[in-house]
């Protein structure tokens, strides 16, 4: 019985070394494949002779723009939008390839891609009390290609990171500081341009703000129910190019980038095949009855004349009374003379605006204030019933000229505009329903 027990198990022994295979199995090797796929992407990243644009958006806020160049002996040459040296300086790092849960490539020393991710809130300019910087990444696996365009995933932030090969011309372009141009371009023509548009096809007025220091753009119009619409992306910075983190919207038309022409020194937009130049208005686009109002979700609620007296180049009967008002303080006392210093008008609830005078005697400081009651319907604002403040009182000859005035409405608000093409301030003001060329004006 034990022989036959014996002669059965050799003869399935044999059995399953005579069906053994003598190929390798039908999978490769696990480790054979990754090092095929990181051969693969190691070949990807030296396929583009004159190097990559790249873009970032950290979840911290911001967009930068980088230029790449790597070689094969795992060097990378890198420039950046992050700042004028970054945009002027090439400077060479290193980088490997790694397989992780995915392949991925590692920006292992310290470069231009890595200030974004600087703990220290001075470098890369994010918050204080995280240490994480604007939550970027140097570290991204890939995640597709797709003809002239490589895309990945940071590996710690989940950042998207897109790579374009670039023309010879477009990294000529960078490497002579191009992108130190472009960022000069636009703080040049937001300091000349302060209340640019986009003329849309329709007649609507889609407002635009750019602002460099946390790298974002601003649309906002007036739709059809005269509802203030408002939308925000970040965005980085290109050869003669912003290019947007997210579309800014106008029914079909989505706006993924805006164009610089440097000949004309202005940003345009394509629609279709047709281009669209950004214009500039001489106040902001969006009525002042829509932005001004309380509560806070208002952008404004308050009108200032700043200590240096009222904005300049304003032609208002108001003139003469604040004038008036300003004399007969400073002539109010026979020994030290009283100065205003500001006045402001100040939405402080949904029926109370309160009038303030901040103003001097020597060394020492005084409020006269005065709380008035208004019935607002749209941009109509009608003040009542004030209420005074002891110094508003013991200043009666002063300020009666002013309470008049106040009185004398009801008030319509809209902006103001100014022949001082220096004065580069937004200017509003209540203008009389009765006599509009008679406004009560200030800084917004």
């Amino acid at each position: 019985m034990m022989k036959k027990i014996l002669f059965i198990a050799l003869v399935i022994t044999g059995f399953i070394a005579g069906c053994k295979r003598d190929t390798d199995p039908i999978f490769d090797d696990p480790d054979t494949r990754l090092a095929a796929e990181l051969t693969k992407d190691q070949a990807a990243l030296l396929s583009s002779a004159d190097g990559w644009k790249a873009t970032i958006y950290p979840k911290g806020g911001k967009g930068f723009s980088y230029y790449f160049k790597f070689t094969a002996d795992g060097k990378v040459t890198m420039l950046s939008d992050f700042n004028t040296t970054a945009a002027t300086v090439p400077v060479q790092s290193t980088y490997r390839l790694k397989a992780l849960q995915r392949p991925t490539l590692i920006f292992d020393t310290y470069n231009y891609i890595h200030l974004a991710a600087d703990p220290d809130a001075a470098i890369s300019g994010g918050s204080t009390g995280t240490a994480t910087g604007l939550a970027s990444d140097f570290e991204f696996a890939f995640t597709e290609f797709a003809g002239d365009t490589v895309k990945f995933e940071g590996t710690f932030n989940k950042n998207p990171m897109k790579m374009i090969k670039l023309s010879a011309a477009e990294a000529q372009s960078i490497l002579a500081g191009g992108l130190k141009t472009m960022v000069d371009a636009n703080a040049a023509y937001v300091s000349a341009n302060k209340n640019p548009y986009i003329p849309f096809p329709d007649g609507v007025k889609g407002a635009i703000a750019i602002d460099a220091n946390v790298k974002t753009v601003k649309l906002n119009y007036v739709d059809s129910k005269e509802v203030s619409q408002a939308q925000s992306t970040t965005f980085a910075f290109g050869i003669n190019k912003i290019y947007l983190n997210k579309p800014l919207t106008y029914g079909s038309l989505a706006i993924t980038e805006m164009t610089w022409d440097p000949a004309a020194k202005t940003y345009y937009i394509m629609a279709g095949t047709t281009r669209i130049n950004l214009l500039n208005s001489p106040t902001p686009i969006t009525p002042l009855t829509l932005m001004f109002g309380f509560p806070s979700n208002f952008t404004y609620r308050k009108i200032t004349i700043p200590s240096s007296g009222l904005p300049t180049g304003v032609t208002s009967g108001f003139n003469t009374v604040y004038s008036t008002m300003v004399n007969l303080f400073f002539t109010s006392s026979s020994t030290t003379p009283r100065i205003v210093n500001t006045l402001t008008w100040t939405l402080t609830s949904n029926n109370t605006l309160t009038v303030e005078i901040n103003y001097n005697s020597g060394s020492s400081v005084f409020l006269a204030s005065a709380s008035f009651t208004y019935a607002r319907v749209g941009d109509t604002f009608t003040l009542s019933a004030p209420i005074y403040n002891g110094n508003w009182t013991t200043r009666t000859r002063e300020t009666s000229g002013l309470q008049a005035y106040l009185l004398s409405g009801p008030f319509k608000i809209d902006w103001v505009t100014t022949t001082n093409i220096n004065n580069t301030s937004t200017l509003g003001g209540f203008y009389r329903v009765a006599d509009p060329g008679s406004f009560f004006y200030g800084i917004m």
